[in-house]
C-alpha cells in the first residue's frame, strides 16, 4: 500500500520566498530613515533661572523642552503646545488617539495660533513641513528635540468647551501641566504628553484672598456697629426729649417789648423824599388858603365900613350910625 508523500517546494518557489523578505526588510529600514521615534519622549520645564522644579508662576515665562518626540520630515502638522488639565492623566484616556476630545477630555488656555499670539499656545512644526512657516515655537528636529517658550496662564482660567463655550478651569483644585498633542487634528500617540505642574503662588494668592475677604468683613461688621450706636443715642435722645416736664415744655419765653424805631430808618430813600415833597406841598397849601381867608376877610370888613379912606360917620352924641362908640374926639360942653 502506498502512502501519500507530500510535494516538496521547489528551488524556485524557495528563493521568491527569500526575495520577498529582503524587500519586506528594506521598506521597513527605509520607513524608519524617514521617521525618528522613540518609546518614551521626555518633557522638562525651566523657568527663567533655568531651574526645573516642577513649580511656575503665573505670567512667568518657561521654557518647555522636549525629547524622544517622533520627526517626521517633510510630514504636515507637528506638535502643539498648551498649558491645562487632562482627564484621566495615569490612564490616558484624554489623548486623542485613544478617542479623547479636546473641550472634554483636556482643556487648556485658549490662545491664537498667530505668531504674535499671547505665548499660551505654540506650534512645533515638522522639518521641511508645508506649514512650518506658521511655526511659532520652532521645529522638531531629526532627533526629536525641540524647545520652545510658553507663557504659564493665571491659576483659575476659562478655557472651551465641545460647544465654544467658557469652562473654567481651576488649577488650584485640578492638576494642570503642560500638554502636547499632534496639531492640525494629526493623532499621534508617540507626540501625546502631560507634565504635572504646580503653582508656586497658588497658596500665597489663596491666602492674600482670603486675608483681603476678611478684612473687608471686620470693616463693614465695625460700620454696622458704628450705624447701631450713633441710632440708640438718636433713640435715647427723642426718649428724654418726650420724657420733659409739662410746664418745661409749655413754658414761653417772655416776649420782649418792641425796641423803639425810627420810623425814617424803615422807609427808603425815594419813600422819604416822597413824604418829604407831600409834607411840603401841603403846608403850602395851607398857606395860600389861610392868606385867601385873610384877603377875602379884609376885603369884606372894607365893605362894611364905607368908601376907602374915609372916616366912619358919627351921630352928634360921638356913636357911630351902628351903635358903637366913635373913634373921633369928643366935644367939650
Amino acid at each position: 500500500m502506498l502512502r501519500p508523500v507530500s510535494p516538496r517546494p521547489s528551488a524556485t518557489r524557495s528563493a521568491l520566498a527569500r526575495a520577498g523578505a529582503v524587500v519586506l526588510l528594506t521598506s521597513v529600514g527605509l520607513v524608519g530613515l524617514s521617521t525618528t521615534a522613540s518609546a518614551d519622549p521626555q518633557v522638562t520645564v525651566t523657568d527663567e533661572s533655568g531651574t526645573s522644579d516642577g513649580t511656575v508662576t503665573a505670567g512667568s515665562v518657561v521654557t518647555v523642552s522636549g525629547s524622544g518626540f517622533q520627526s517626521v520630515q517633510g510630514g504636515a502638522g507637528g506638535i502643539y503646545v498648551v498649558f491645562g488639565w487632562v482627564d484621566d492623566a495615569e490612564g490616558g484616556a484624554w489623548r486623542p488617539s485613544n478617542g479623547g476630545a479636546t473641550g472634554a477630555d483636556y482643556l487648556y488656555a485658549p490662545d491664537t495660533e498667530d505668531a504674535e499670539n499671547a505665548g499660551f499656545q505654540r506650534f512645533v512644526a515638522f522639518p521641511g513641513s508645508g506649514t512650518a512657516a506658521a511655526a511659532n515655537g520652532g521645529v522638531i528636529a531629526e532627533d526629536g528635540s525641540w524647545s520652545t517658550p510658553l507663557t504659564v496662564p493665571a491659576a483659575q482660567f476659562d478655557a472651551m468647551d465641545r460647544a465654544g463655550d467658557a469652562a473654567p478651569v481651576d488649577c488650584t483644585q485640578v492638576q494642570c501641566g503642560v500638554i502636547t498633542f499632534g496639531a492640525h487634528g494629526i493623532k499621534n500617540a508617540t507626540n501625546e504628553t502631560f507634565t504635572p505642574l504646580t503653582f508656586s503662588d497658588a497658596a500665597a494668592e489663596a491666602a492674600a484672598a482670603e486675608a483681603e475677604a476678611a478684612e473687608t468683613a471686620a470693616a463693614a461688621l465695625e460700620e454696622q456697629e458704628a450705624a447701631a450706636a450713633l441710632a440708640e443715642e438718636e433713640a435715647e435722645a427723642e426718649a428724654d426729649a418726650t420724657t420733659e416736664p409739662a410746664d418745661a415744655a409749655t413754658t414761653e419765653a417772655p416776649t420782649p417789648a418792641p425796641a423803639d424805631t425810627d420810623d425814617d430808618a424803615l422807609l427808603s430813600p425815594s419813600a422819604r423824599l416822597a413824604l418829604s415833597i407831600g409834607g411840603g406841598v401841603a403846608a403850602l397849601t395851607v398857606l395860600v388858603v389861610l392868606g385867601i381867608r385873610k384877603i377875602r376877610a379884609r376885603e369884606a370888613a372894607a365893605t362894611q365900613s364905607g368908601p376907602a379912606g374915609g372916616e366912619p360917620e358919627g351921630s352928634a352924641d360921638g356913636t357911630t350910625t351902628d351903635g358903637t362908640p366913635g373913634d373921633g374926639p369928643s366935644t367939650a360942653s
